[in-house]
């Protein structure tokens, strides 16, 4: 495969169809239809369903503009790494939650860009199993976990916060009325996880032991989605703290007796970082020891 072609298959999806990548990629609809029918034959699957006016992926279409994305990334990092000398340039690809490790890497990436050339972060808002996906295919540099599972198989750098798992409700709630929640008080509430096996499994299990009656009426991966569904009066959220909490129509309780989990940025051991992959960690180790939000 060519990466020249798997730039035209990635084109297509986003264009969502042949005319418009055509003209975005400035060669003749003809000839694009002809490099990827080629590329299916090359590859011996059909990747699109063809209909008229329309053209969706196949399965295993699917797995290849994922995979494409990812070899073009390294392909681009690849040579920007070998160009650019002692330069700091290129572009670092993060994957983190919503938490407090925006104190230490955002000062971080604003050293960087000040001091490189044409330095870009892709700073991705992603949940615990899909930043450790992104770490393992390659596709992520670097990502930001809380948990307080091993992580003997990444490079770690231990960040000086931990979270701890509380409810979020609307302002008003009695429970603004508690300086703390216990089991007892979610005893036929309807609550809302978060979707993350290894965080979502942790709470299921306090749940499990200490809550009778309770009902998972929903989940959610991201904070703007929680705080729409407890506006819409579909729950109360079981999530960590935010500094957010401090103000607003959401409030937020700690819960007793869930130990807090620590956050760790992390990255492949087997992985050799760029000269911007490693300036990124030495001011992420600034930030660490000047208390984050120092710029």
């Amino acid at each position: 495969m060519e990466l020249r072609v798997l730039n035209y298959f990635v084109e297509i999806v986003n264009q969502h169809g042949i005319t418009k990548a055509a003209n975005h990629l400035h060669i003749s609809q003809s000839t694009l239809s002809r490099q990827i029918q080629d590329l299916e034959q090359e590859l011996g699957t059909q990747l699109f369903i063809r209909k008229p006016r329309q053209l969706s992926l196949t399965e295993d279409g699917y797995f290849l503009y994922h995979r494409a994305l990812e070899i073009l990334k390294l392909s681009q990092n690849t040579e920007s790494y070998l160009q650019q000398g002692q330069t700091l340039a290129g572009e670092l690809s993060i994957g983190a939650g919503e938490n407090q490790a925006n104190d230490y890497l955002l000062p971080s990436f604003k050293q960087l860009i000040n001091q490189g050339n044409g330095v870009q972060i892709d700073y991705k808002s992603l949940n615990g199993d899909q930043i450790i996906e992104g770490i393992n295919r390659g596709s992520l540099d670097f990502g930001v976990i809380s948990t307080n599972e091993p992580l003997n198989e990444y490079h770690t750098l231990t960040l000086p916060f931990e979270d701890y798992w509380g409810v979020a409700f609307p302002s008003g709630h009695p429970f603004d009325q508690k300086n703390e929640i216990i089991a007892a008080d979610l005893q036929e509430k309807d609550l809302l996880i978060p979707y993350q096996l290894d965080s979502s499994s942790q709470l299921l299990s306090y749940l499990n032991e200490y809550v009778v009656d309770y009902r998972v009426v929903g989940t959610y991966d991201m904070h703007y989605n929680m705080r729409a569904m407890i506006n819409a009066g579909l729950g109360l959220a079981l999530t960590f703290n935010k500094p957010i909490y401090q103000s607003g129509n959401i409030h937020f309780r700690r819960l007793q007796f869930l130990h807090p989990i620590q956050t760790t940025l992390i990255w492949r051991k087997d992985h050799q970082l760029t000269r911007l992959g490693n300036a990124f960690i030495e001011e992420v180790n600034k930030q660490v020891r000047n208390g984050g939000n120092n710029q």
